[in-house]
């Protein structure tokens, strides 16, 4: 059995530059350590899901333009 994680969510950027800096690098920091506990849905199998993938982007769409470049954690 696996305890299965899929968060995505859009914080508005004066508000996420209003969240102190160490709290962002903590967070940050424990994305990176749940994702070296994750395994692959499915090893071995042709229908396998690789899980252990985190990134983050700016979202534009409510300005009407397209979204910044994606960044790894």
């Amino acid at each position: 059995m696996l305890v299965r994680f899929n968060i995505q969510a859009a914080i508005p950027e004066d508000v996420f530059n209003n969240i102190p800096l160490a709290r962002r690098i903590a967070f940050r920091d424990e994305v990176r350590a749940l994702m070296k506990l994750a395994v692959k849905i499915n090893e071995g199998l042709a229908n396998e899901e690789m899980t252990v993938t985190a990134n983050w982007h700016e979202c534009r769409h409510d300005e009407g333009q397209a979204c910044g470049e994606i960044h790894e954690i």
